[in-house]
C-alpha cells in the first residue's frame, strides 16, 4: 500500500485510502448486526491489504443503549491482527450523544471539557488501548463557543487519552480558530467530500495548506448516491473504462473516485466503508491508479453540490 507522512497526526507511515469502519455496526432490517466475527474478519482483511488506517466513532451503534459498539469492534480487530498495534492508525471520534429513549435514541451534542474527557475515557475503555488520534465529531454551535470545545480537546490529550487531536465537521472560521487554540496543533480534518459532495473547499485547501491529515467521510456520496455513483457522474465512470483499457484490468469509477481524492493531496486519505472482502480489495487497487493532469482537469470539472448527505 502507497503511504504518506503526515506528522501532526502520527509519526507512522499513513495508508493513502483508509477504513471507515461505521458500516459494521449498522444494523439490519431484522435490528440484528454484522456477526462480531466476521466485521472482525473484514477488518483483519483490509489491514493485510494495507488499509491501516481505522476510523470509528463512540456513537457508531445499532441503538443508543449500545454506545461504543464500534469502537470494541475495532479494538478486537486491531489487538488480534497478525501484524500487531503499532502498524495501525486508529483514529476515534466524540462529541455527540446519544440517550436511550424514549424516543429510543436522542441525539444531542456536547462539546463541554468535562463530557470530552469522560467520552475519551470511555472510547479508550471501549477500544482497550489509546487511539493515534480523538477528533471532536461536530460543533456545538447553539451552546459553546468553538475555542472552549477545542480547548476540551486540548484536555483530552493532555490527559494522555490520545496523542493527537483533530477536529470535524467544520468550517473554515472554526478550523482556523483551531489552529491559533493550539497553537498549530490540529492533526486532521475530517469532512465530507466526493464526487456528489464539494462543499467547504476553503476548508480541504485549507488542511492541505497546513500539512493537516482530511479525512473524506462519504467518498463515494453517501447513500443511494455511493451505489450511483457511475450513472451520477459518469466522468467518473468513462475515466474507469479508460484505464480498464490501457491496463488491461478492470477499474470501477468508485476506485476512480479513491483516486482523484487522494490525487488533490498528500494529506488526503479518504475513508471509504465497507463489509465485504471484495470492496476493500477495491479501495487497496484504487491507491495504486495512476491519473493524468487531463483526466485530473476532467474529473475536478464536473459538478458537485453543498447539500450534505448528514445536514449538520
Amino acid at each position: 500500500m502507497k503511504t504518506t507522512t503526515i506528522p501532526l497526526l502520527t509519526a507512522k507511515p499513513v495508508p493513502v485510502i483508509g477504513v471507515g469502519a461505521m458500516p459494521l455496526s449498522n444494523a439490519r432490517p431484522d435490528g440484528t448486526t454484522m456477526p462480531l466475527e466476521d466485521a472482525i474478519a473484514v477488518l483483519h482483511h483490509a489491514f493485510d491489504a494495507g488499509l491501516r488506517l481505522v476510523d470509528t466513532a463512540d456513537i457508531y451503534a445499532p441503538s443508543a443503549s449500545e454506545v461504543g459498539h464500534n469502537e470494541r469492534i475495532v479494538g478486537e480487530a486491531v489487538r488480534t491482527w497478525s501484524g500487531g498495534r503499532d502498524l495501525i492508525v486508529v483514529v476515534t471520534k466524540i462529541g455527540i450523544t446519544r440517550t436511550p429513549g424514549p424516543p429510543e435514541s436522542e441525539w444531542g451534542r456536547d462539546g463541554s471539557r468535562d463530557y470530552l474527557l469522560r467520552a475519551a475515557e470511555a472510547s479508550v475503555t471501549a477500544l482497550g488501548f489509546e487511539p493515534d488520534v480523538i477528533i471532536n465529531h461536530r460543533v456545538n454551535r447553539a451552546q459553546q463557543p468553538y475555542a472552549e470545545t477545542v480547548r476540551g480537546m486540548l484536555a483530552v490529550r493532555d490527559a494522555g487519552f490520545a496523542p493527537a487531536i483533530g477536529i470535524g465537521n467544520i468550517n473554515l472560521a472554526e478550523a482556523q480558530t483551531a489552529w491559533e487554540v493550539t497553537q498549530g496543533t490540529v492533526g486532521a480534518v475530517e469532512n465530507e467530500r466526493s464526487p456528489r459532495y464539494r462543499g467547504d473547499t476553503d476548508v480541504f485547501e485549507w488542511a492541505i495548506a497546513n500539512n493537516v491529515a482530511f479525512f473524506p467521510w462519504s467518498p463515494f456520496g453517501g447513500g443511494d448516491d455511493a451505489k450511483n455513483l457511475p450513472t451520477a457522474y459518469p466522468e467518473f465512470a468513462a475515466v474507469a473504462a479508460e484505464l480498464t483499457e490501457s491496463t488491461g484490468t478492470e477499474v470501477t469509477a468508485h476506485e476512480v473516485a479513491l483516486a482523484w481524492l487522494i490525487a488533490q493531496g498528500p494529506t488526503v486519505v479518504p475513508i471509504p466503508g465497507f463489509t465485504r472482502f471484495a470492496t476493500a480489495d477495491s479501495a487497496a487497487r484504487a491507491a495504486y491508479l495512476d491519473l493524468s493532469a487531463e483526466q485530473l482537469a476532467r474529473l475536478d470539472a464536473t459538478e458537485g453540490t453543498n447539500e450534505s448527505v448528514y445536514p449538520d
